[in-house]
């Protein structure tokens, strides 16, 4: 059964985005940039068994049909980011889980995990986009945000929010945290958000571009570099992940201090796989969900 927030949602959907998203700017993104979810949604698409294909080209079709701007599957997977651009904050906490890490004794502070956080969304999502009853253009719009929500929990610093002498309070899952990048003080969150470097050019919204990176992501990383970590689909553990890689990896850089060759290298690394992970992962779901 539909839980009583995502029915509450659902009538959101009608009564304001309806009357508001069709004039919306793509841009100030918050998660990662629209490069790298296209990027994603392109490796999943790649992976769709044909009758599932047909699915989401169908439902694709029913969003166009509102926003003609959402002309692919590829453009459905930053819709998402539109809202949060415009301040439009109901759907905010659905793109990240801000579970509390510590990393020189700080105590932490465990209620700013949110109810309605990526993890929750991920799991009541599945039940609209599964089904069929459901009205086809809500199912189309949470289909994007199911697309989006995966994404976002493969990037690390969507799971994590560190707590320090720096950070008492928390930083926000890296927005708090500054490094100097490329001679600029950025925050590690945005630095991340770009794949550390991986979705970051011009190209910035041109599907054949995100083409070519998720052809070369999928010859570097195949579905079966990553073995039978394709086949867990409990967004809980994609949380549990990005936490370990904010931990081992992400904070490894002295912050207001330059990030390191080393450490560009290794966490463009680091996120391409990411990224092609939640591809194979979010193919996985929708040929369950949609078979």
């Amino acid at each position: 059964m539909i839980s009583h927030k995502i029915r509450l949602y659902q009538r959101l959907f009608s009564f304001v985005l309806v009357s508001v998203l069709s004039f919306l700017p793509l841009n100030n993104v918050h998660a990662w940039n629209a490069m790298g979810h296209m990027v994603i949604a392109n490796i999943a698409y790649e992976q769709l068994k044909p009758a599932v294909r047909e699915k989401v080209d169908k439902l694709v079709g029913n969003l166009h049909t509102e926003y003609p701007e959402m002309l692919s599957y590829l453009h459905l997977a930053y819709w998402p980011d539109a809202l949060r651009s415009q301040h439009i904050e109901t759907f905010t906490h659905w793109h990240y889980i801000d579970i509390p890490y510590s990393s020189d004794g700080t105590a932490v502070n465990n209620d700013v995990i949110d109810t309605d956080n990526a993890v929750w969304a991920v799991k009541r999502i599945q039940v609209v986009v599964k089904n069929q009853r459901a009205n086809p253009y809500d199912r189309a719009r949470f289909l994007s945000f199911l697309t989006h929500i995966v994404g976002d929990l493969h990037q690390p610093l969507h799971t994590v929010t560190l707590f320090s002498a720096a950070h008492p309070k928390g930083d926000k899952g890296g927005n708090s945290y500054h490094v100097l990048y490329k001679n600029r003080t950025t925050k590690a969150h945005s630095l991340w958000d770009s794949g550390v470097g991986a979705f970051e050019g011009k190209h910035s919204r041109a599907t054949d571009h995100a083409k070519e990176l998720a052809l070369s992501l999928m010859q570097l990383y195949p579905a079966s570099s990553f073995g039978e970590r394709v086949n867990d689909l409990d967004s809980a553990s994609w949380a549990r992940e990005g936490l370990e890689n904010a931990k081992k990896y992400v904070y490894s850089t002295p912050e207001n201090e330059p990030v390191s060759t080393a450490y560009l290298t290794t966490g463009k690394k680091i996120a391409e796989q990411q990224a092609a992970l939640a591809g194979y992962r979010l193919a996985n779901l929708l040929n369950t969900l949609l078979a």
